[in-house]
């Protein structure tokens, strides 16, 4: 009766997305994304570990939101199998930015070595890939020492897109590519995109090929490196290497940016709050003018999360001036790091908070819940039960809300106030 249930259940989210493709109302989108919910957090939880759960749950749902909008019903694909890769994917995509190296022992390096030359020369000579036990045979090895080479070394390779997970329940071989320039195009602003071509145009004319073929044309390694007559060890170490190399370009250019705003010290009250270490309200303003100008012009999304703290001078007169700035730079903190790393927490209003969410649409409103429930937990002990102090949050979305910040801003301010939301 259960799998009866479960199918049932997957045809009519089926249905749905259908149902949405033909007429894409936003609360058929909201149906969808509740109904796929579990399938986000289920990939979520399969790749948390150094990340937390919801934090990879807030990447995936973007990844669920580019599969909505991509989905082409004829293609013979079902939407579910098509939505499990793409938010794999943009999982994948997150904890690469933030993946560190593996250092790996000596005697490792050195077989590794040995393992790939055998490789290459077996491949000259063969026309073809040569099997495990070939290059154990050339290298005077046993077959198992090849394959826990090779088991390591896809450790430290670059995965590609189109590589179908093995423990993925919804892995069907219906679908073997994924095309990596729809699913990240739309969450790189103009500014990115124009600082990446400035630091690919320091790779070698090689390595940008390479780069250009794997992540925007989304072919495999094998298939790079039959179109370009070489190995796929190299394929895998261009990769690597020229990744390597544009961190490193990339990095410089961050750091000689923030050289410069440390020349203009008379700048920093305009970004940063000296009270909580959060941004100022000035920069979240402005940032928030410039992201929803940004999502205007190129049909992207942005999205808000005020928290209003009300009630503070009560607080003040019991606490003192000390333990209201003590319990602000607690909140501020506790914000920083409830949030993804993509997102931006700033001052907003005399006590408040607002929170910029980049790439985020109606997902905003699962994250705010999310984000208000444990901030409910977080504060028992700090906000007594009969205080005074009232804390609301809200959300909106641009350009859904408004195209202009006071708009977006009073939308959110309405979520976080039933009477005025009922009152508009």
């Amino acid at each position: 009766m259960s799998d009866a249930l479960a199918k049932k259940s997957h045809i009519d989210a089926e249905n749905l997305v259908l149902e949405y493709l033909a007429d894409p109302r936003p609360d058929l989108k909201d149906l969808v994304i509740l109904h796929y919910a579990g399938m986000v957090e289920r990939i979520a939880r399969r790749f948390s570990g150094i990340e937390s759960v919801d934090d990879l749950a807030q990447v995936g749902y973007i990844g669920l939101l580019n599969a909505l909008s991509k989905f082409d019903p004829n293609a013979g694909v079902r939407f579910n199998t098509y939505a499990t890769h793409l938010v794999a994917g943009e999982i994948k995509h997150y904890l690469r930015d933030r993946a560190q190296t593996i250092r790996h022992p000596a005697w490792l390096q050195e077989l590794r070595h040995k393992v790939n030359k055998a490789s290459n020369m077996l491949q000259a000579e063969l026309g073809r890939t040569p099997t495990e036990r070939e290059i154990a045979e050339k290298i005077g090895v046993s077959e198992s020492a090849v394959q826990e080479v090779n088991a390591t070394q896809d450790m430290l390779r670059v995965a590609s897109l189109d590589a179908t997970p093995n423990d993925d329940d919804e892995a069907d071989s219906d679908v073997e590519r994924l095309d990596a320039s729809l699913v990240q195009g739309a969450q790189t602003s103009v500014e990115d995109r124009v600082v990446l071509e400035t630091a690919m145009q320091q790779l070698r004319d090689l390595e940008r090929e390479v780069l250009v073929l794997f992540h925007f044309d989304a072919l495999s390694q094998t298939e790079i490196a039959s179109r370009l007559g070489i190995s796929c060890n190299y394929v895998s170490h261009i990769l690597r290497q020229s990744l390597s190399k544009l961190r490193r370009i990339l990095t410089a250019e961050e750091d000689q940016d923030r050289l410069l705003r440390m020349a203009q010290p008379e700048d920093n009250s305009r970004v940063m709050d000296a009270e909580t270490s959060a941004y100022a309200e000035t920069y979240f303003r402005s940032r928030l003018t410039e992201e929803l100008h940004r999502v205007c012009s190129s049909n992207g999304v942005v999205s808000v999360i005020t928290v209003e703290i009300t009630g503070v001078q009560a607080m003040r007169g019991y606490f003192g001036e000390q333990g209201v700035r003590d319990f602000l730079v607690d909140t501020a903190e506790f914000f920083r790091t409830s949030v993804r790393a993509l997102d931006i927490v700033c001052r907003y209003g005399q006590h408040g908070f607002g929170i910029i969410l980049p790439g985020t649409g109606e997902t905003v409103a699962i994250a705010c819940e999310r984000l208000e429930a444990k901030f409910q937990r977080w504060s028992v002990g700090r906000i007594a039960p009969n205080s005074p102090m009232r804390v609301s949050f809200g959300w909106a979305i641009g350009p859904d809300h408004g195209r202009s910040i006071n708009d977006l801003l009073s939308k959110a301010s309405a979520t976080g106030n039933p009477d005025q939301a009922q009152a508009a």
